[in-house]
């Protein structure tokens, strides 16, 4: 059985993960920006990796662009996303917000911890982070509180 790995990331969480699943299983791997459509036709499975950002899957536009090739093909997607990992609710939701019903049919969807490197994140990504934490802060969800301790140092892995 023959197997591609897809991914697309903002800042080599995915990436990292992909390697090793390339390095575990003998596969190819590729960023979603240089898959060529014959790597995607040739694959018995694919297995498809993507960041979370502001809720939306990082490869959601790659899959609709290749929705015909995608189609009818075993695919395992993995989710690289900072967060409370034991809520598997919000992991399904970013899978089935953006990806198309026609892939979920033959696909399954797993959760992988993201990282954070704050000095790596752009003003615009660091804002962004900030303001989230501070309006979770603010509802009294534990991730906020979290998330502005986190940022007390430069790097969390979960």
């Amino acid at each position: 059985m023959k197997g591609l790995i897809v991914y697309k990331g903002k800042y080599g969480a995915t990436m990292q993960y992909s390697i090793w699943l390339g390095a575990a299983l003998n596969c190819p791997v590729v960023k979603s920006d240089f898959a060529r459509p014959e790597q995607i036709t040739q694959a018995d499975y694919i297995m498809i990796g993507s960041s979370v950002y502001i809720g939306q899957l990082q490869i959601k536009q790659w899959l609709q662009t290749n929705l015909p090739l995608l189609e009818g093909k075993k695919l395992i997607f993995f989710v690289v996303a900072g967060g409370v990992p034991d809520k598997p609710e919000e992991v399904r939701s970013y899978f089935e917000k953006c990806v198309p019903a026609t892939l979920r049919r033959n696909a399954s969807c797993h959760y992988l911890p993201g990282r954070l490197n704050y000095g790596l994140l752009s003003l615009k990504d660091k804002l962004l982070l900030r303001v989230g934490a501070w309006f979770a802060a603010r509802k009294g969800k534990k991730s906020g509180l979290r998330i502005i301790t986190m940022l007390a140092g430069n790097t969390w892995h979960p």
